[in-house]
């Protein structure tokens, strides 16, 4: 090693283009990294939907659902089978099990069991299976808005077509979904009267038109030398030759057409979902990007070609545009930089004070080159700049300079004792090379496992640890293989005598600083020697320092995420699921007027969708129903407004109740707001989920659920997704009549579909749109009971059968949905929690034991505890494993580099009392845990190892020299005290922005921050005094216990506590160069004697 820095040094140019080329390189990476909100994430999902026109839900189960899980079943690789079964459709989310070695052929395997599926019904669509992840990025919402409810849809779905193309046009959008845009459509409405009177049936109008629409070649026709095309134009080109169809006509020249029994309008599909903007209906587009793209650029560049678009009806339209993501993404990467600078300069400020002007300056130089070096790193790792990965930035930027701190002030430290300037650079950086690089691979082995978390937070935080160890690797190598260079090259040659100025000489020779850091360590001196003498008072005091802190954690709580800067809101609706679309739309339009009433500087969009619920985080469940609707609220930022989230959507439960008292708001109508949170989707803080077969028995067990949640403070918007089904009319065909009749059960069905659903009875092209012509009864018809008695089916002999002859008709209730969880039926019970009062896990713990029976009272069921609980269990229990593994692996490190098994528990003893300084961190910011801050703890261990480690060794070497015990123990404790003071102040001083939010607060991220920067701080403090107070314990323990230990070939003696560091590494020092140094060494301490 002495060989290589010797080389360093000597070799400047050579090192100063390398340091070129690194900055070319980075600021190439700089460029080419792209920036949006959050990082791509595989949820391991996969989900397969099929659509079954006319099915109901228990139909759907029975026939489509059941099925397919019978085959999936078969598959390995799967942890969890979710399902839901609604009118029409059928939907099945599967869960990857995360530990699957190859999750693609699990993929494929679940591909191929489907297409193994037989029987399904000859109605239904094929499956469709998707992989759920997030390769397409949302940037914003382009919306079209009508001016008034007069603009007709074909008007704004004209102007959509066009803007959709707009999009298109630019390189990086990936997809563009549209929500209210609802296919155009020939309604063809029947008068079910003069089909009476005309002695026609509904299936005689269908196949008239149907038969009537053709446009088919005939083939060649070949003349002589000469070929012609022959084709048969029947293909309707407008609403006349519609109207003018004849479906019967006479010898006598009478002819019955369409225009004499129906109505035809050129519309648009009826919609089962209103989308409204601002109170208005409008057409909304989603607009994804590719992954390759840059989300801040791509929507620069597409809103300042807005002027390009023509807009085909300003009087009538408007396009407007809410939720883009970029300006999310730009302020919060504003904010991480102003955090990142703020931390910047105070942590240049406190090495300017502590290192002096020229010596900082080199350390502070070297931080611009390390980020150049990580950018290089981040880009080939694939990385992108977001908000997480920004944050694993801020979180190393203190800790970067700690490798070029201990490595300068070591410098500093010999140039003080007299050294030339180029041998106290050799001795400086080699006496640390093995230090620092333990440090840094310590450091390493506790952020590495962070990497294999897996759940959906360990998706999104493993590049807080990627980011950190490629920063770190980029400093590790910076201040061992560029420093030196650096030190060569601006400090000056300056040869100062040991006991120069008014500093104070230890016993070995060495010097304290001067001024005030110089009594500083003298009154550390003379703290731990008392502490020292006191070994196991002080120990035991700290120890029940701790036990203190760990009293507090039931008083400070536990939540996954603690939430806060939300600039989102969300109501939910429910009404009794008999009501329509229109009764559910009156209500949404009082709704939206009280969000209105808010003050433009919290309230910037409102949009609803009328017939809809979202899904909560990662649920596959299709929320489409008529009597449900989502409202979402876009707030200002929350810097610009003075009431939080929480405020407001408290104002709102006021105001949405109180305008069911005045009956503005139907009461039956149960109304739910909730805050959305940034951050991973991880579900509702109360979700209990009950498996069994019998809803009654489901529904039974729920209410005991619900009736207990009730009386829980805190507990809010309780509800479970079991609904009874819109009450249905079942018609029985009686077979013997039907064969009597000519008629089969298939035109029975299809008789009354089209009477009221309608049928699509063929389609026609205009341009690139596919119209549909739908037959059905005219709207008085189907708003009156009595119009089922006029339907009538044609059979084959052209006789009218009246359905009731045919026919019997019953009432009966069914199921709106029918939920399965891996295989079996399911009732979840859900609710929100008002965090001021309780928390996710107090209240899911208590229901584990309230509840702790209930299996036993109801055999065959089966409850567990989903949503965020589930998150929380599963994310601490794999960390907790993963904690130990990184333990381990650090005791490993240690035990290599000190050649002893005692050394490495001493130098490790600090890492549960960072503890303290992260709980009373918290409770005194009135916070409360996450899983942010235990994360924090995490990776605390290896950063409290990087300061403990380099003090262990100073004390080695120290008694190696024949130093006393407690001589060596103080000595060296005082000489490290200055580095270690600025490693821990940068690294704090460089989160402090972070934690409390200079510029703008990240509300994700600030609780690692709250808990890394205040644990370092009193792991600091702690380590000064705890870890010489170990040592000399440990001392004791081996005068005591060396004779049975070396029974077992443990030697305890002080040789085992220092490190050889070239007999670890097996690396051979110079020869030449060892001597050159040793003798440059004598050297000095012979002079230092002398003159002593």
């Amino acid at each position: 090693m002495i060989t290589i820095i010797k080389y360093l040094i000597k070799e400047k140019l050579v090192v100063s283009l390398v340091v070129g080329l690194i900055v070319m390189l980075g600021l190439m990476s700089a460029k080419q990294l792209n920036r949006e909100a959050f990082p791509e994430v595989n949820f391991d999902m996969v989900s397969i939907r099929t659509i079954y026109p006319g099915g109901s839900p228990d139909e759907l189960e029975s026939l489509i659902t059941i099925p397919i899980e019978k085959k999936l079943r078969e598959v390995d690789g799967i942890d969890k089978v979710r399902s839901y079964n609604i009118e029409n459709v059928s939907v099945i989310g599967i869960y990857l099990d995360e530990k699957a070695s190859d999750k693609k052929q699990v993929v494929q395997d679940i591909k191929d069991a489907v297409g193994l599926v037989e029987d399904l019904p000859a109605t239904a669509e094929d499956p469709v299976v998707e992989e759920i992840k997030i390769d397409k990025t949302e940037i914003f919402h382009a919306v079209i808005v009508a001016a008034d409810e007069n603009v007709s849809y074909n008007v704004m779905r004209s102007a959509g077509d066009k803007l959709e193309d707009f999009f298109y046009d630019f390189d990086g959008v990936a997809e563009v979904q549209k929500f209210g845009f609802y296919d155009r459509e020939f309604l063809i409405e029947v008068d079910p009267g003069k089909l009476a009177q005309y002695h026609l049936g509904m299936n005689n109008v269908i196949n008239t038109i149907s038969l009537r629409n053709i446009d088919l070649p005939g083939g060649p026709l070949r003349i002589g030398d000469d070929e012609f095309v022959l084709r048969t134009k029947g293909q309707y080109n407008n609403i006349n030759e519609i109207l003018n169809t004849v479906i019967r006509s006479n010898d006598g020249g009478y002819s019955i057409r369409i225009r004499d029994i129906a109505t035809v309008k050129d519309t648009v599909d009826e919609p089962d979902i209103l989308e409204r903007y601002q109170g208005k209906k409008s057409i909304i587009f989603k607009v994804l990007k590719k992954r390759s793209a840059d989300e801040i650029r791509l929507t620069d560049r597409i809103m300042a070609d807005m002027n390009k678009f023509v807009n085909p009806n300003p009087e009538q339209i408007s396009i407007e545009f809410f939720n883009i993501t970029s300006e999310f993404t730009r302020d919060t990467i504003d904010s991480v930089v102003t955090n990142a600078i703020t931390g910047f300069i105070l942590l240049a400020f406190i090495l300017f004070l502590m290192l002096g002007v020229r010596m900082a300056s080199i350390v502070t130089a070297t931080i611009p080159l390390v980020f150049m070096v990580a950018v290089i790193g981040i880009k080939s790792a694939g990385v992108t700049i977001n908000v997480i990965s920004l944050f694993g930035m801020i979180m190393v930027l203190g800790m970067i300079v700690d490798f070029g701190i201990v490595i300068s002030e070591n410098f500093h430290r010999y140039m003080e004792m007299g050294f030339e300037k180029k041998d106290a650079i050799v001795k400086g950086v080699s006496e640390l090379f093995w230090p620092v690089t333990v440090t840094f691979l310590c450091i390493s082995a506790a952020f590495m496992p962070l990497m294999l978390l897996t759940g959906i937070m360990g998706k999104f935080i493993k590049y807080i640890p990627m980011v950190v160890m490629i920063c770190l690797t980029a400093s590790w190598f910076t201040a061992l293989f560029i420093m030196p260079t650096f030190l060569n090259i601006f400090t000056r040659n300056k040869h100062k005598n040991g006991n120069s100025g008014k500093s104070v000489v230890l016993e070995d020779g060495e010097h304290l600083e001067k001024g005030l850091f110089g009594r500083i360590q003298l009154k550390y001196i003379k703290l731990l020697k008392g502490a020292l003498k006191h070994r196991y008072i002080t120990i035991g005091l700290l120890f029940m320092l701790l036990m203190g802190a760990l009293a507090l954690v039931p008083v400070v709580g536990f939540v996954f995420s603690p939430g806060g800067g939300s600039e989102n809101l969300e109501v939910k609706t429910y009404l009794p699921n008999s009501r329509n679309l229109q009764a559910n739309l009156r209500d949404i339009k009082v709704i939206e007027k009280i969000i209105q009433t808010l003050p433009e500087n919290e309230l910037e969009t409102v949009h609803s969708r009328v017939g809809t619920e979202a899904a909560s985080g990662l649920d596959p469940k299709p929320g489409d129903g008529t009597h449900k609707s989502t409202i979402s609220i876009y707030l200002t930022p929350e810097k610009d407004r003075t009431r939080t989230a929480d405020e407001i959507q408290i104002q709102l439960r006021k105001d949405f109740a109180d305008a069911q008292e005045r009956g503005l708001i139907s009461k039956e109508n149960r109304i739910n707001v909730k805050i959305q949170e940034h951050g991973p989707p991880v579900g509702d803080p109360v979700n209990v989920e009950i498996r069994g077969e019998d809803f009654a028995e489901l529904n039974k067990i729920a209410n005991e659920y619900i009736e207990y949640l009730k009386g829980v403070d805190g507990v809010y918007d309780l509800k479970t997704d079991f609904e009874a089904g819109k009450t249905e009319f079942r018609y029985k065909t009686d077979e013997v009549l039907a064969s009597r009749a000519r008629v089969s059960v298939r035109d029975v069905a299809t008789a009354i579909n089209a009477s009221f659903e309608g049928v699509k009875a063929t389609t026609v092209r205009d341009g690139e749109d596919e119209i549909g012509l739908r037959v059905r009864f005219n709207e008085a018809a189907r708003k009156k009971m009595k119009s089922l008695n006029d339907v009538m089916i044609s059979n084959n002999q052209d006789g009218l059968i009246p359905l009731g002859m045919i026919t019997s008709r019953h009432e009966q209730s069914g199921y709106s949905q029918i939920s399965r969880l891996d295989y079996k039926r399911i009732v979840q019970v859900k609710g929100n929690l008002d965090l001021t009062k309780t928390n996710s896990v107090k209240v899911n713990r208590d229901l584990a034991l309230k509840f702790a029976d209930i299996e036993k009272r109801y055999p065959g069921y089966y409850v567990s505890y989903g949503g965020e609980q589930e998150e929380t269990s599963d994310s601490m229990a794999e960390l907790g494993r993963y904690f130990q593994i990184a333990l381990v692996v650090i005791f490993i490190i240690l035990a290599m580099f000190f050649r002893s098994l005692m050394t490495p528990v001493v130098v490790m003893i600090a890492i549960p009392f960072s503890l303290i300084g992260v709980i009373f961190a918290v409770f005194l910011h009135n916070e409360p845990l996450s899983f942010m801050s235990v994360l924090a703890i995490f990776s605390l261990a290896g950063v409290i190892v990087s300061n403990t480690v380099t003090l262990v060794e100073f004390i080695n070497n120290k008694r190696d020299e024949n130093h006393g015990l407690v001589g060596s123990l103080t000595e060296a404790a005082a000489l490290r005290l200055r580095p270690i003071i600025l490693t821990t102040g940068t690294t704090v001083l460089g989160l402090f922005p972070s934690i409390y939010g200079i510029g703008e607060k990240n509300h994700m991220t600030a609780p690692l921050a709250l808990a890394f920067g205040y644990g370092l701080i009193f792991a600091t403090v702690i380590t000064l005094i705890l870890v010489p107070c170990f040592y000399h314990v440990a001392e004791d323990i081996k005068g005591k216990f060396s004779g049975i230990l070396s029974r077992f070939g443990i030697t305890m003696s002080s040789t085992i506590y220092q490190a050889s560091t070239a007999a670890v590494a097996g690396i051979a020092l110079d020869e030449s160069a060892a001597v050159e140094v040793a003798v440059a060494d004598a050297a000095v301490k012979k002079s230092r004697k002398n003159k002593t």
